[in-house]
């Protein structure tokens, strides 16, 4: 995780975010593994999605194991996001409504034995 958003998920785990004029974006995508966040970003801003300069974008790689390097990503979005639809998004900084708190439970080796 880069600084930036480890800052940045500290900030919103405080609940401290600043106020900002963009919007809060959820994206999945299938891309190989490591590539790079901005270059998922141009693809969806050149697939037609509405992503503006500010807007917290937030992208779930859900197919970067199964994917070959050098394979261009996939849009897993059923539509494209409209203006209106950006326009009706959660403003950046806060988390969307409807998110829940989850909690991940990993197996452990300790437990099989």
């Amino acid at each position: 995780m880069t600084p930036r958003a480890m800052e940045r998920l500290a900030r919103l785990e405080a609940n401290a975010a600043p106020p900002s004029n963009g919007k809060h974006l959820i994206f999945r995508v299938e891309a190989p593994h490591e590539t790079p966040f901005g270059d998922i970003v141009i693809f969806l801003k050149d697939r037609g999605h509405a992503i503006h300069e500010g807007d917290d974008v937030f992208v779930m790689n859900v197919g970067a194991h199964e994917m070959a390097e050098g394979e261009m990503p996939r849009d897993l979005s059923p539509t494209l996001l409209t203006e209106e639809m950006r326009a009706a998004a959660s403003p950046a900084g806060q988390w969307p409504n409807g998110c829940k708190e989850f909690t991940f439970k990993l197996d452990s080796p300790r437990d099989l034995q």
